[in-house]
């Protein structure tokens, strides 16, 4: 076989390997991949999958964990703030609220993909600055605080 033949022969075969490789790995993705289920709300009282929060994290969410106990003096008023802030940036938010019997002030988490800060016993202005500095897309009023 000539030289020229010989190396067209196995350029061929490299593309069709090529070609083949790509097309087997789509496949391969589109039977492989896990089926994923959001919450239908962004305000829940579990805690989620590690991976599936931090999935989201990387997707640019806002988490907000929120631990508290029922019979502390702040807790209902800040699970209502911190429900109002969640509903208002519902693309943006997602709040967790915890209960833990044996706390006696809150604690609250925010995680974002610029890192964790928690909070205890915080105030709405704290709250937001908070918020402010870890949202991806943080409001307007945020240049206020």
């Amino acid at each position: 076989m000539s030289r020229f033949k010989k190396s067209t022969l196995i350029g061929f075969i490299l593309i069709a390997i090529m070609l083949l490789s790509t097309f087997s790995y789509a496949v391969l993705q589109s039977v492989n991949s896990p089926n994923v289920e959001l919450p239908e709300s962004n305000v829940i009282e579990y805690r989620l999958e590690p991976d599936l929060k931090d999935a989201m994290i990387r997707y640019g969410v806002t988490f907000i964990t929120f631990d508290y106990n029922l019979g502390c003096q702040n807790c209902i008023q800040q699970k209502s703030f911190l429900e109002s802030v969640a509903n208002e940036y519902k693309q943006q938010i997602f709040l967790e609220e915890l209960k833990d019997d044996s706390l006696d002030v809150s604690k609250i988490t925010v995680s974002s993909v610029y890192g964790e800060h928690e909070l205890v016993n915080a105030n709405e202005t704290e709250i937001l600055k908070s918020l402010c500095d870890f949202m991806v897309s943080p409001p307007v009023t945020c240049a206020l605080i």
